[in-house]
């Protein structure tokens, strides 16, 4: 999809508090490829866990990330477009509107 710079596709991973900066390696690849504006596809990606630190890293158009589960710290750092979604997992046992599911700073910078 990247290459061809048209189409969709959907990826879905586990994810623990380890993994951090998840998805900006993706977004470089982008932006490498087809600058910060130009990617015509669409990437999905789910994610299920709990993510580190930095989730969702420098999204851009064209990328829409979902995570079920609980985010740490920095979720959406650097965005510049695209979709970040973080839902809580449906046996989390709280009221998702009553609880955070995400640390500190989220969509900064």
């Amino acid at each position: 999809v990247i290459a061809e710079n048209a189409g969709e596709t959907v990826q879905t991973y586990n994810i623990k508090n380890t993994d951090r900066s998840t998805c900006a390696m993706l977004a470089g690849d982008i932006a490498r490829a087809h600058g910060n504006k130009g990617f015509k596809g669409t990437v999905n990606v789910g994610f299920y866990g709990s993510a580190g630190q930095s989730f969702g890293a420098f999204v851009l158009p064209g990328l829409k990330v979902k995570l079920t589960g609980e985010a740490n710290d920095y979720v959406g750092k650097g965005m510049h477009g695209g979709e970040i979604v973080v839902v809580p997992d449906a046996d989390a046992g709280f009221v998702a509107a009553d609880s955070s599911i995400v640390g500190n700073a989220c969509l900064y910078g």
